[in-house]
């Protein structure tokens, strides 16, 4: 029997949410989705950057915590891409080592930014201060 994967249901843009993010060179999309546990869309992740289409996938009805989460996972994913740390000599060259490590990298960050209420308006303030 043959199963045929569907895309996954892309649900309008919820209020205040992003609908765009530039990594890199790129702007890459960002798709608000519905789970579909019948063809098996991202139903065994909250989301999924899909680097040939430019885009990223996200399920829309994640707690906040869970969605800002998956949204810089899904963005660490695309810098592995841009940089190339995921090609054939790459040190992210097998797909477990990329999401081992994006998935421990995005945890303690978030870490950070949660433990350290001060520290992305800091960070924010001082990007664009040449001095």
């Amino acid at each position: 029997m043959k199963v045929t994967k569907t895309k996954p249901k892309k649900v309008d843009t919820p209020k205040g949410f992003p609908e765009s993010v530039k990594v890199g060179y790129r702007d890459l999309k960002i798709e608000w989705i519905a789970p579909d546990f019948k063809t098996d869309n991202l139903t065994d992740c909250y989301g999924h950057y899909k680097a040939r289409e430019g885009l990223i996938q996200i399920q829309h009805d994640l707690c906040g915590q869970e969605r800002s989460n998956t949204l810089l996972h899904e963005v660490l994913h695309a810098c592995v891409y841009g940089s190339g740390l995921n090609q054939a000599e790459g040190p992210l060259k097998e797909d477990n080592a990329e999401e081992l490590t994006v998935n421990q990298l995005t945890n303690y960050l978030m870490g950070v930014f949660r433990d350290n209420p001060w520290f992305l308006d800091y960070i924010k303030k001082g990007v664009n201060d040449p001095e």
